[in-house]
């Protein structure tokens, strides 16, 4: 299959513009905001991690002082749902197969970054949200029908794993609270969902088990980069 076939327009609600201009709070303020939405349960095991709850400040995040291989390699996805998943669990899972290295040498980092983030939530809140047709997702390449459901939670086929499937390999994959919280506000206007807080603690609970919350994906791409991430875009 191609790695092409979910590409779509970018909707308004998640606009790159729109993202960099919302990044407002500092670090700090984004800590206390988030542990203040979720409190304690978000970083039961097992759970969503808003990664940032440390020491307010400069000081790395666990995920990335989570990064110890000698090759590390950092996808970013902004359009093409698929292609990120595919290539980030491509790099974990073969680079060891392909150059005889251990796989605790190989560090894969997915920035499901813009619309992208949408394949970081749970079927429940596709359903609940209506969020393939927030990003008029189908539910195959070959079909008219508006996907009620993550349809890139788990593996389609042999060419398209899921966000699980990568995971489970060992990728750490990274959703943007920026985007999130852009959702949420689009969502409030529909009068249906409650306020943007309550849309935002929702999402943030929603969010697929073992995916990190980042910040602002554009800072948390850079301070992977800093941390010797190489840097490949997906699409």
């Amino acid at each position: 299959a191609s790695r092409g076939i979910f590409a779509a327009t970018l909707p308004s609600v998640i606009s790159n513009q729109r993202q960099m201009s919302s990044y407002q709070s500092s670090r700090r303020s984004f800590v206390a905001h988030v542990a203040a939405l979720v409190g304690a349960t978000a970083f039961l095991p097992g759970r969503s991690r808003a990664e940032p709850v440390v020491a307010p400040g400069d000081e790395l995040e666990p995920w990335l002082t989570a990064l110890h291989g000698k090759h590390r390699q950092l996808f970013h996805s902004h359009e093409n749902f698929a292609n990120g998943i595919f290539y980030a669990r491509a790099f974990k899972t073969e680079y060891p197969k392909k150059y005889g290295v251990m796989p605790v040498e190989v560090d894969s980092v997915l920035a499901a970054h813009g619309k992208t983030g949408v394949v970081t939530y749970t079927d429940a809140a596709w359903e609940k949200y209506g969020l393939g047709k927030m990003f008029d997702v189908k539910e195959s390449p070959k079909s008219d029908k508006i996907a009620t459901r993550n349809i890139f939670l788990t593996a389609m086929d042999e060419e398209n794993p899921g966000v699980e499937d990568a995971l489970n390999a060992g990728v750490v994959v990274l959703s943007c609270h920026n985007a999130l919280l852009e959702m949420a506000r689009a969502l409030a206007k529909e009068k249906k969902f409650g306020s943007v807080d309550e849309i935002e603690r929702d999402l943030i609970a929603s969010l697929v088990p073992r995916v990190v919350l980042v910040p602002a994906m554009v800072i948390a791409i850079q301070r992977a980069q800093k941390q010797g991430c190489a840097y490949q875009y997906t699409g």
